[in-house]
């Protein structure tokens, strides 16, 4: 099935604000996003996602207490926006895991994921 790029557009927003909240639901913070050139200091989860749909390619770190600092790289333009993300057993569990699964379950509602 061929997606238009708005349509594709339209999945990576959503693939990537659940990413963001489900990091925040479980206490995490975004305390920057590496733009490419830059880490631009986030208050809100609309400053990570200005930041990260400003350019191509993104690094956002996620930060928790006595958890140190993890991160979810952002390349748009496929699909499988959130190609990598740093190891940590908690990191992993509270927030990729709970990520991949959201991405899965729209993959199997509606093949686009805009349903």
């Amino acid at each position: 099935m061929t997606m238009s790029s708005t349509q594709r557009q339209t999945l990576e927003r959503k693939i990537v604000q659940h990413l963001i909240d489900t990091a925040l639901a479980a206490g995490w913070t975004v305390p920057y996003v590496d733009d490419g050139g830059e880490r631009v200091k986030c208050t809100t989860a609309q400053d990570a996602m200005d930041t990260v749909f400003s350019v191509d390619g993104s690094t956002i770190y996620f930060r928790k207490n006595g958890l140190g600092v993890h991160c979810a790289v952002i390349i748009l333009g496929n699909i499988d926006c959130v190609c990598d993300h740093s190891v940590g057993d908690e990191f992993e569990a509270e927030v990729m895991d709970v990520s991949y699964a959201y991405v899965e379950t729209l993959e199997q509602l509606d093949p686009l994921g805009l349903a």
